[in-house]
């Protein structure tokens, strides 16, 4: 796609590649490409940074971020040949090297886009086997439209970024990652991921809670009575249960901010964090940054935890290790506050990972340097430590019993991964005991439990043949039940 900027005689390099029609890979969206919209999240777009979008395509992706406010221009040899090539702080070279047949121009390529960023290049390829049959040309394959198509494997794509660039890669998703050129930036984006995560529901309403005026009078009169309040001693709880949920909700919630060891529970969950973040960084075979170039707040957190930066990276190395103990990881699955436990592996909700004990965190960040970001509903870790899934249901906030759509499973030792497709199965796995899987403080936990509750009075999660849809679909016929919503109902058709 990009041969005419890299090479000295693009008409000569035209008939050499006259049987590829590069100009017909490019898609034309009305949203953001899935790079661009990663690195978005992870805060290395924002409006005060600027991107050049190199092999641009129609040119979405920019027109989309300059209606944001973000900085942003794209070339492309076809779609946009009159625009000049730039730097920018985050170059995006999105789903290009796999369009390019020739070795050598889609290595110069990839060190092009490298030199034009100054501090991140996002680089995506296909990952997909979906053109097995098409037809072989070059490394590749060539469509049946005439476009080339190198498709690579997770791993492969990784060390060729290595080989080419001689940096690490952060995989963020399948055929997706990060290069970093400025180390502060890379140090903070590490810290990103161990400090500032996606908050999880708990953290979000303890917080809410915490600022609401309602609530605080709330948490005033507990104080003063030594006891939630009853309903006649506090005449706003209506009202407060609007906002935040069930009655059972809301003294959990007070529970933890009237704990007076919370200043205790924050100052460990600080440290966990920071060692977590060092832990990362080893895994990822990087120097820890300078304390300089970590943000002032976590510079303050070291200061107050350690009695110097280096005593916090020994121990941070020290933590590391204990990923390769199966009886540690293990003692720490089985000990996990939250999430479902299972002879052999420990389930929990997206929602809630972020508060697993550190050493399960870091677990799941290791099986993200090999996949990187996938969506998903449920991780599952194996007590030994060895394997981590990622579990994808369909509708699963809605479903009484959601159907498992796909799974995703790294095995840490060798770095590789299997996916498993579910969706065109006529009888997938589905769940149940949904409550068990996520926090408590999750919106609609107490739904959830309800439904397990009523369904153990009826005796229907008593049966070990229930774990598929046709098993439970039978199950609940032989009883002439229903599952609307999330309720159990009487069939009115009666059984044959």
């Amino acid at each position: 796609l990009l041969h005419c900027l890299l090479l000295d005689h693009p008409a000569e390099v035209f008939l050499k590649h006259a049987l590829v029609n590069r100009h017909r890979t490019a898609i034309v969206r009305y949203q953001h490409s899935r790079p661009i919209a990663v690195a978005i999240s992870h805060g290395l777009i924002n409006p005060q940074s600027t991107v050049f979008d190199y092999g641009c395509g129609h040119g979405e992706d920019v027109r989309l971020l300059m209606e944001s406010g973000v900085s942003a221009a794209g070339w492309d040899p076809y779609h946009n040949a009159s625009s000049s090539v730039r730097s920018a702080d985050v170059v995006n070279l999105g789903y290009v090297l796999n369009v390019i047949e020739d070795a050598e121009e889609r290595r110069n390529t990839l060190v092009a886009a490298y030199g034009l960023a100054s501090r991140v290049l996002v680089v995506s390829v296909r990952v997909d086997r979906s053109l097995d049959t098409a037809a072989e040309y070059a490394d590749g394959k060539l469509t049946r439209v005439g476009t080339f198509q190198k498709i690579y494997t997770q791993e492969e794509f990784c060390g060729y970024l290595r080989d080419v660039l001689g940096r690490t890669p952060h995989v963020v998703g399948l055929g997706i990652a990060y290069i970093f050129k400025e180390a502060q930036a890379e140090a903070q984006y590490l810290a990103t991921l161990s400090f500032r995560g996606p908050q999880s529901i708990r953290q979000e309403a303890v917080e809410q809670f915490a600022s609401d005026p309602l609530a605080q009078r709330y948490l005033a009169r507990t104080r003063e009575l030594a006891r939630p309040p009853l309903g006649v001693e506090f005449p706003e709880l209506p009202t407060l249960i609007e906002h935040f949920g069930s009655l059972d909700r809301i003294r959990r919630i007070s529970e933890k901010l009237l704990n007076p060891a919370t200043m205790h529970e924050a100052q460990e969950s600080k440290r966990q964090n920071i060692l977590t973040y060092l832990a990362m960084i080893k895994l990822q075979g990087l120097h820890p940054p300078p304390v300089s170039a970590l943000p002032k707040d976590i510079q303050a957190d070291i200061k107050s935890l350690w009695h110097s930066y280096a005593e916090a990276i020994a121990e941070g190395n020290g933590f590391l290790f204990r990923l390769g103990s199966p009886e540690t990881v293990s003692k720490e699955c089985r000990a996990a506050p939250i999430g479902k436990k299972l002879p052999e592996d420990l389930y929990v909700h997206c929602s809630i990972v972020d508060q697993l004990p550190p050493l399960l965190r870091l677990l799941t960040f290791a099986a993200r340097q090999v996949i990187g970001e996938v969506d998903h509903d449920l991780v599952k870790i194996s007590m030994h430590g060895r394997s981590v899934s990622f579990l994808k249901y369909r509708d699963f906030e809605e479903v009484a019993h959601p159907e498992l759509e796909y799974s995703v499973r790294v095995f840490l030792p060798k770095a590789s991964y299997t996916v498993r497709n579910y969706s065109n199965s006529d009888n997938p796995p589905i769940l149940h005991r949904k409550e068990s899987f996520v926090g408590f403080l999750h919106p609609r936990y107490s739904e959830f439990e309800a439904l397990t509750k009523r369904e153990d009075e009826l005796g229907l999660l008593s049966r070990t043949d229930i774990g598929t849809r046709k098993g439970w679909l039978t199950v609940l016929s032989e009883r002439n039940l229903r599952v609307e919503g999330h309720d159990v109902l009487a069939d009115e058709k009666p059984a044959r």
